[in-house]
């Protein structure tokens, strides 16, 4: 699939990702000049009923819904045998990368986060879309700490009757995966919005605790333990979290779906309170009918006993609120002061300032001071005034700019590049050299095993296979391309000559005879014939007569295929003057001579 276009349109560049169902590929859009992502149905799927109704279902649901923390459909469609989804590209990684990174994720910024997360959810069903599969591996992050929800693979439309059982199974296996979907789908019931909200609180547990609620051996002693199981405190797994947040994730894991948050909009409510109210006491579960008839009554009398006196206070205070309204409008309309934000993690920084109605941009750098993802410049100062439209930019911190360098020599390529990478190296180069150690095998690093800055590359020499060359005389650039890159090699230069006995555009020359033997990963100039044009001249050249000095004189000529093209064009004093013209086309030619706008003459002139 690699370098293949689908549709005619999207270029394939790379994997990005693979599931069950389908593989994700990260493409160029030659249409739209953008970056996209591809999620094309595997090829042994495709004569499956269930998996091509299941691939169709995310498309529908997918078109169903736009919303900033929802990765967004842009194209669905079928090339050959082939179904395919387009769908913005999100530059990061998934929450579950995140995860294992970090460990655990600050509560501040896990609560900032979840919010968005539910904005993303509630939208979807608003919209008539139950999501199932609710899980940090569908939740991407990109490198601005924007949150969306992607994979809407299993998803349900509220008015359809699908089931949270896989159609047509026997074994009644439950779609979603184990460790975060409902006791209601474990028992193989219709999943509902607030299963999505229970998915949600699984989702958000293992961000503040390392790890899931419920784990087990197999998937089915998992799923008991949803439909069976309390969940610990997550203040028994990290000390740091507050009552308020733990009730809040407790109540979202309820096993009885009545006693959840019944909306995504009145679980995020009570986020936010935790974050004022760490102390807790404001979570409040359902009551039944008669507590509810009983409050309703009392507070039916509150109402009326206070009622006149709420209404004196609620006009003095209109009238305060809109002299202060006015006052504010006339002299900090659309500004704001930046507070500090050095010392707080990128998110939490990002959102102060959209709560103050700013904007912000992130610029990355290594700090020996501060944590990665801490805030360690502004470029505006703590209690600065300005415009809402001015972004602030904050320098956020890399984390260490040195790591220690092991001695790789003697493994495989793949784990040491992937040490490497995991200890933030920039660039990586690989140089394939002919050695007596197994081919993928590193047998020198440079620079020098110990101490070193992230930012000087490394260069692994690798035990590299021999590889035969092949003829590449006769075929076209692209084809030769894709020839040799199959074999282990890479193009290198490619130059242009004339061939008469080539045909145009084909490769006449190659800078390693074929048979040669070469180490994988070895370059190969080619030479591609550029065939010249041939072109047709006058039998004499044109002559101009200029009556006045300064005049702008330009000459525009009509081929006999109606091709016009204006031939010269400038400022001429008086005079005679003699002008040299060309045509890719034989025949008889249109010549019109304007000068100062006035078209003054036109000539026909044969070209041979």
């Amino acid at each position: 699939m690699i370098g293949s276009v689908i549709s005619g349109r999207y270029v394939v560049q790379a994997i990005v990702g693979t599931g069950g169902m389908a593989v994700v590929y990260r493409a160029f859009d030659q249409k739209k000049n953008r970056i996209v992502a591809i999620k094309v149905l595997r090829p042994e799927y495709e004569s499956d009923e269930e998996f091509v109704r299941r691939f169709s279902r995310e498309a529908e649901a997918a078109s169903k819904v736009s919303h900033e923390n929802i990765v967004n459909m842009l194209d669905v469609g079928i090339d050959g045998d082939m179904r395919y989804i387009v769908m913005e590209y999100v530059d990061g990684q998934t929450l579950k990368e995140m995860i294992r990174q970090r460990g655990t994720i600050h509560p501040d910024t896990a609560i900032r986060m979840t919010i968005r997360i539910l904005a993303a959810v509630d939208h979807a069903h608003r919209n008539g879309i139950v999501h199932r599969d609710i899980k940090p591996q569908n939740i991407l992050v990109d490198n601005q700490g924007r949150v969306k929800v992607a994979d809407f693979g299993i998803a349900r439309l509220k008015a359809s009757q699908t089931t949270v059982l896989e159609e047509g199974s026997t074994t009644g296996s439950a779609l979603g995966s184990v460790h975060y979907f409902s006791p209601e789908q474990a028992r193989g019931e219709v999943a509902d919005e607030k299963s999505d909200l229970y998915s949600v609180g699984v989702v958000m547990y293992e961000m503040l605790t390392g790890q899931v609620p419920f784990d087990g051996e197999t998937p089915v002693s998992v799923a008991l333990k949803h439909v069976n199981e309390t969940p610990k405190s997550m203040r028994d797994h990290q000390q740091g979290i507050s009552k308020a947040l733990d009730e809040v994730v407790m109540r979202a894991l309820c096993k009885d779906p009545t006693k959840r948050y019944q909306t995504a909009a009145e679980m995020a409510a009570d986020l936010r309170k935790a974050i004022s109210r760490p102390q807790g006491g404001f979570v409040v579960y359902p009551r039944d009918t008669r507590e509810k008839d009983v409050r309703r009554r009392q507070k039916d009398l509150d109402r009326r006993k206070y009622r006149r006196a709420l209404l004196i206070s609620l006009i003095v205070i209109a009238i305060l609120v809109l002299a202060a309204g006015v006052w504010y409008y006339l002299n900090t309309a659309n500004t704001y002061v930046v507070p500090d934000l050095v010392g707080q993690e990128q998110l939490l920084a990002q959102d102060a300032l959209e709560q103050l109605g700013g904007g912000s941009e992130v610029v990355l750098s290594y700090s020996e001071d501060y944590e990665e993802g801490i805030v360690i410049g502004q470029s505006r100062r703590a209690g600065a005034r300005v415009k809402q439209s001015v972004p602030v930019v904050l320098i956020v911190s890399r984390g260490t700019q040195w790591y220690y360098l092991e001695d790789s020599v003697g493994q495989t390529l793949e784990d040491a590049a992937d040490t490497l990478r995991a200890q933030g190296v920039e660039t990586i180069d690989v140089n394939y050299v002919q050695s007596d150690a197994p081919v993928g095998t590193v047998v020198s690093v440079v620079p020098a095993p110990g101490r070193q800055s992230k930012d000087e590359p490394v260069v692994l020499s690798v035990s590299g296979q021999r590889i035969l060359m092949p003829s590449l005389i006769g075929f076209t650039l692209e084809d030769a391309r894709k020839l040799i890159e199959a074999e282990g090699l890479n193009l290198g230069a490619v130059t242009e000559a004339e061939a008469v006995d080539a045909l145009p555009d084909t490769v006449i020359a190659q800078s390693e005879a074929e048979g040669t033997e070469l180490l994988a990963g070895a370059k190969v100039d080619v030479t591609v014939n550029q065939a010249r044009q041939m072109l047709y001249y006058p039998i004499s050249k044109l002559s101009v007569v200029v009556p006045l000095n300064g005049s702008n004189v330009q000459l525009t000529m009509v081929a006999p295929s109606g091709n016009t093209r204006e031939v010269y064009h400038g400022v001429l004093d008086a005079g005679t003057y003699r002008i040299a013209l060309d045509s890719a086309e034989a025949g008889q030619h249109t010549v019109d001579i304007t000068m100062d706008g006035v078209l003054m003459e036109r000539r026909t002139v044969n070209f041979e």
